[in-house]
C-alpha cells in the first residue's frame, strides 16, 4: 500500500512530497546491525539509507516526506527501528 501511496505523490501535480537528506544519530551499533537497520529504513516506502558518517555514528537517510518536520522523522527512525535492532545479538 505505501508504494502506492509514494506512486501518487509523485505522479499527481499536487504533490506532497517535501524531500530531504536526514543526519541520523546513531547509538553504539555493530557493522552488521547497521547493515540491518539501513536495509530496514529503506524498505520502509519513502525512505532509503543512503550512507554513513563519522565510522558509523551517523546514517544519511533520504526521506521524500520529512522536510517538514526532519526531528520528528529521525525521532520516528531511532524509535521504530534503531532500538529493535540494538537488542539484535549480532
Amino acid at each position: 500500500m505505501g508504494s502506492l501511496l509514494i506512486a501518487r505523490d509523485v505522479l499527481l501535480p499536487q504533490q506532497k512530497l517535501a524531500p530531504i537528506l536526514l543526519k541520523v544519530p546513531l547509538g553504539p551499533l555493530s557493522p552488521r546491525q547497521r547493515l540491518i537497520l539501513a536495509c530496514l529504513i529503506s524498505m520502509t516506502p519513502g525512505t532509503i539509507s543512503v550512507g554513513e558518517e563519522n565510522d558509523g555514528r551517523i546514517l544519511i537517510v533520504h526521506s521524500l516526506y520529512g522536510a517538514a518536520d526532519p526531528d520528528a522523522v529521525i525521532s520516528h527512525l531511532k524509535n521504530r527501528y534503531e532500538t529493535i535492532v540494538a537488542k539484535l545479538p549480532i
